[in-house]
């Protein structure tokens, strides 16, 4: 849950300015750390993280001074784990959950700029429901257990959290510059 919530924190700071940017950059790489050490724990968690990690890097989402320093700390703590052997992936579903997750930041994309469309589909790609079907899909097929399925529930669920928590803060901005300027 600190990585999700963290990353949206990070996000916000820079796309939104709804949170502190120095905070942002200072936690980026503590964040980075923790990311690295849960991709340490076992190869399901590097395989789910290190596709996450790779879509946004393949969508060009590390956009921010931000997430350029948590990205550099991943990176050399990657290097450290594979120069050492100490991580694992699980490489077909890592393809397969970097798909998902490049696929979510396609469909979250255009979801942001077609305001028009099914109130279902909005929720699906803002959401980013895909990564969780198939993270959902390979836990069913036995490729890890379902605990990794609600750890990444948890990753996701405090990413939205900060994130809805951030547009309540831009509505209350709003209100508060409307009554300031009238």
């Amino acid at each position: 849950m600190v990585l999700g919530g963290g990353i949206k924190y990070i996000d916000d700071a820079f796309d939104e300015k709804t949170y502190n940017k120095q905070l942002a950059i200072l936690v980026a790489p503590l964040i980075a750390i923790f990311w690295v050490f849960m991709m340490y724990v076992s190869g399901a968690s590097a395989t789910i993280l290190g596709a996450i990690f790779l879509a946004v890097v393949l969508r060009y989402k590390v956009d921010n001074i931000g997430f350029h320093v948590g990205a550099l700390a991943i990176v050399a703590g990657l290097f450290f784990l594979y120069l050492f052997n100490l991580i694992k992936f699980l490489w077909i579903p890592l393809i397969v959950l970097t798909i998902g997750g490049i696929l979510d930041e396609v469909g979250n994309d255009y979801v942001d700029s077609h305001r028009r469309l099914h109130p279902a589909i909005r929720f699906f790609f803002e959401y980013r429901f895909v990564m969780k079907l198939f993270v959902l899909a390979l836990a069913i097929l036995g490729v890890y257990g379902f605990e990794y399925v609600l750890a990444f529930l948890g990753f996701d669920i405090a990413y939205a959290t900060v994130g809805l928590y951030s547009d309540r803060l831009k509505r209350e901005l709003k209100l508060n510059y409307k009554k300031v300027t009238i």
